[in-house]
């Protein structure tokens, strides 16, 4: 047979490749099966030599070395398969071992290449092993490999040889030292990108998880407000049954109608109907810093004030200027509508109230819900269903709150269920400087003066009052 032929079937029988391995410990795995039969051979040749010398524990060592490597061998030649512990029996008991016992018997100077071997192998051996395995093993190694030299430097060494032994000894262990190094550095490249791949694997796992979190928290975050999202998030907000009393504006608002409606539509055209309708709102309500408590069907119920506040009366005009905003934004949504072809487009009222109510989690120590109750509550709900059509009601404390930029009618008073008192409202009409701009009002306003003037709420009578005061005022600052 040609010598080509042996190069290829030698070549095939190191690269043949078990199943299920990676490509490290393929590479450890060819190495190894390049390695171990010229290590058992080379244990046979010490076996013989030890023999000659008369050196029986080696011998005896030497038995159990080619009986460690018959079975490396067996397993990783032979059979074509893979593990761990041919590598660590051969590297990390059978080298050492060797190595101590042929320094107590022979002296320092032929087992100076063991020193040089038991090194590497163990540097090469211990990534395997968990941290404190690998102290104990570091500590196991030095204690034996200083106790050996100690004992060979004080009471000599059991059989010195003479130069001749010395220099065969020499010569066998420096031909085994190149297998044996190149069997070390393909376990420590094995060990090194096993490393590798479990950092990467853990790092996947991390981000993974973090990927997991991050997907889920953004899903709870759409069944509960941004505001108490973060203050859970931040620990501020503890997930208990709780509550508290603050002062807030609480804003409802339904669709006029909305069950006559529906009756007009499918339901594949009212679930889109409607939920456009509650995203556009909700992106309104999330600019204007409002707390979302919940949507009953078409009814939006919403909050200022808690977790986080800006002033009773900065919550009471950042919730007026948001329901201002909503209405606005109805009449090009309605506009959409009907070129859509819907005869009868949504149209909203809106109540808003402040006052105290109790905030918190209500419900079990399994599922509860954070939420507003309370008379305050009830009466802004109350408002919302006395509102006009398009329109805005508030309370008499909401407009207190926002009288100086805001313009409001007075409605008769209102005796609403399960109020006893007469309930004063107002009609929100504007904001003054948004109806002087468009000369549906006169309006001016700065420290020392204040005038707002209503042309198309003006009788004759009150006209001619009206010049008759600012003729006096006139003339009294004219006077001065």
């Amino acid at each position: 047979m040609a010598v080509t032929d042996w190069g290829q079937r030698f070549r095939a029988y190191l690269v043949e490749r078990p199943e299920g391995i990676s490509d490290q410990e393929h590479r450890a795995h060819v190495v190894a099966r390049a390695a171990f039969p010229g290590a058992l051979l080379s244990h046979v040749v010490f076996l013989i030599i030890f023999w000659q010398v008369e050196a029986w524990p080696l011998v005896w060592f030497n038995v159990a070395s080619i009986a460690i490597f018959t079975a490396a061998v067996w397993f990783i030649c032979l059979r074509n398969r893979f593990a761990a512990w041919p590598f660590v029996l051969a590297n990390l008991i059978e080298i050492p071992g060797h190595g101590l016992l042929a320094t107590l018997w022979f002296g320092l100077e032929p087992a100076f290449n063991f020193f040089i071997v038991n090194s590497v192998v163990v540097v090469m051996i211990l990534p395997f092993f968990s941290r404190i395995t690998r102290v104990c093993l570091s500590l196991g190694y030095l204690v034996m490999l200083t106790a050996s030299g100690v004992y060979v430097l004080t009471f000599g060494a059991v059989d010195p040889q003479g130069p001749s032994f010395n220099i065969l000894f020499f010569a066998a262990n420096t031909a085994m030292l190149s297998s044996v190094m190149a069997l070390c550095m393909g376990l420590y490249e094995w060990a090194a990108c096993m490393a590798e791949r479990d950092l990467v694997a853990s790092r996947s796992r991390t981000e993974a998880s973090n990927r997991t979190l991050e997907n889920v928290s953004s899903q709870l975050a759409k069944y509960i407000s941004p505001q108490l999202y973060s203050a859970i998030v931040s620990g501020q907000q503890q997930v208990k049954v709780d509550s508290k009393r603050k002062k807030l504006t609480v804003f409802f608002s339904d669709i006029v109608g909305f069950t006559e409606t529906t009756d007009q539509l499918e339901s594949e055209e009212l679930t889109a109907l409607l939920n456009e309708y509650l995203t556009e709102m909700s992106l309104i309500a999330q600019a204007h810093g409002a707390n979302f408590d919940k949507f009953i069907g078409d009814a939006i119920v919403l909050y200022f004030g808690d977790p986080e506040t800006q002033g009773v009366k900065e919550d009471a005009a950042q919730c007026v200027r948001m329901a201002i905003a909503m209405q606005q934004h109805m009449q090009d949504l309605r506009q959409r509508w009907l070129d859509l072809g819907l005869e009868r487009p949504f149209e909203m009222r809106i109540g808003i109230n402040t006052g105290y109510c109790t905030v918190g989690n209500f419900g079990s120590i399994d599922r509860m819900d954070y939420t507003i109750i309370g008379g305050e509550v009830n009466l802004a709900a109350r408002l919302e269903a006395h509102a006009d059509t398009g329109g805005i009601l508030l309370s008499h404390e909401t407009w207190s709150l926002v009288n100086d930029w805001a313009m409001a009618e007075e409605v008769a008073a209102l005796d609403l269920k399960g109020i006893s008192r007469p309930v004063r409202a107002y009609r929100l009409v504007g904001i003054y400087d948004d109806l002087a701009a468009r000369g549906r009002i006169i309006h001016h306003s700065d420290p020392a003066l204040t005038l707002t003037i209503d042309p198309e709420r003006l009788t004759e009578q009150d006209r001619r009052k009206a010049i008759t005061v600012l003729q006096s005022a006139l003339d009294d600052l004219t006077a001065e």
